[in-house]
């Protein structure tokens, strides 16, 4: 099977900055029609500078020039994390956890390996968490192994830990 490479997410991006550059549209046209028409007062063009700036900023928000950057990696025989420069081979993974951290807004997915807990965040990627964890789950099911969500002991609730079973 191919790797599947997954990469950030632009379109946040581009919207702020078509959001940006039309509200930089409605404050350039003051300064278009009261610069035109015969107000030469320095203070008085300042107010209006700010039109100008906002389009420029969503100019550069909307098209810019980078890239999506790749994230992660996940191939038959390892995960690559690109950020952290990390490896995680899918047989040292013992258990993924997929939560929100206390004081976050988005959710992360924790990898627990031999040695140490790895954690990604999920903000802005071509691909969700749960998606990430059935492409993994996937890989796992070629070595002989699988993936179990764990259940708490309260009425059976799913509780976003994902067990590595053989």
């Amino acid at each position: 099977m191919h790797e599947t490479v997954i990469k950030e997410d632009l379109r946040p991006r581009r919207l702020g900055g078509g959001v940006l550059m039309m509200i930089g549209v409605l404050l350039s046209l003051p300064l278009v029609l009261l610069g035109l028409s015969g107000i030469m007062r320095i203070d008085a063009l300042f107010i209006l500078l700010p039109g100008p700036y906002l389009l420029c900023l969503g100019l550069w928000a909307a098209f810019g020039r980078s890239t999506p950057q790749t994230r992660l990696r996940i191939s038959d025989e390892a995960i690559v994390i690109v950020r952290q420069c990390k490896t995680l081979p899918l047989d040292a993974i013992k258990q993924i956890r997929h939560h929100m951290p206390m004081l976050s807004k988005h959710y992360r997915l924790t990898f627990h390996i031999a040695e140490e807990d790895v954690p990604l965040d999920i903000i802005h990627l071509t691909h969700g968490g749960r998606d990430i964890i059935n492409l993994i789950g996937v890989r796992l099911e070629k070595r002989g192994k699988y993936l179990v969500e764990g259940r708490s002991v309260v009425r059976g609730a799913l509780t976003g830990v994902w067990e590595v079973k053989s």
